[in-house]
């Protein structure tokens, strides 16, 4: 099999979020649906990437090593997917560590000639969404290090999210609210 530069930049989407439905990669990187399918399933055939389907939708989605937390490890993949529908990624990181805080992912971004920066947390678990780390962080100016302004917070969950002064923007997990929130 020849991996085409394409099927490249595929592979290099996959290992940086760890996992990604069909649907996803065919957005994002080829013109059809049966055009990823057959590609996809040639990486998956010669190796490449595994997959299994999920049991919902009875859609692939495709790894190299399977992640621990696979719905968590989707949502980020299905807000990166659904974000680049409506605005310029210019970078997106995933697992982003500045000082003691480590957050899902930062993302930097333009939209409507307007450019931002956002720390992206995904928040399934009954925990709750951890504001604090974000103060801390914010009351500690470490961040002025590396940024201009304190990034906005996207949090992409369903369930309520504790009172802050710092910018928070709540993504729904099925991602309806997406384009209303930016």
């Amino acid at each position: 099999m020849r991996i085409t530069e394409r099927d490249r930049k595929v592979l290099d989407f996959i290992e940086n979020f760890k996992i990604a439905t069909t649907d996803t990669i065919q957005e994002l990187f080829y013109p059809s649906l049966k055009v990823a399918q057959r590609r996809l399933k040639l990486l998956h055939d010669n190796k490449y990437i595994k997959r299994d389907r999920e049991h919902f939708t009875s859609q692939f989605y495709y790894y190299i090593r399977k992640p621990k937390q696979l719905k968590h490890s989707l949502l980020l993949t299905d807000f990166y997917r659904e974000l680049n529908k409506t605005s310029s990624i210019e970078l997106f990181k995933n697992e982003f560590i500045i000082e003691d805080l480590r957050s899902d992912g930062f993302v930097a971004y333009e939209l409507k000639g307007k450019k931002d920066i956002a720390f992206v947390e995904v928040e399934i678990s009954n925990k709750g969404f951890d504001i604090e780390k974000y103060e801390r962080l914010y009351k500690s100016m470490k961040w002025r290090k590396l940024f201009p302004k304190f990034p906005t917070i996207i949090a992409i969950t369903d369930k309520p999210l504790p009172s802050t002064r710092l910018k928070v923007i709540q993504v729904n997990e099925d991602m309806s609210n997406l384009k209303e929130v930016f």
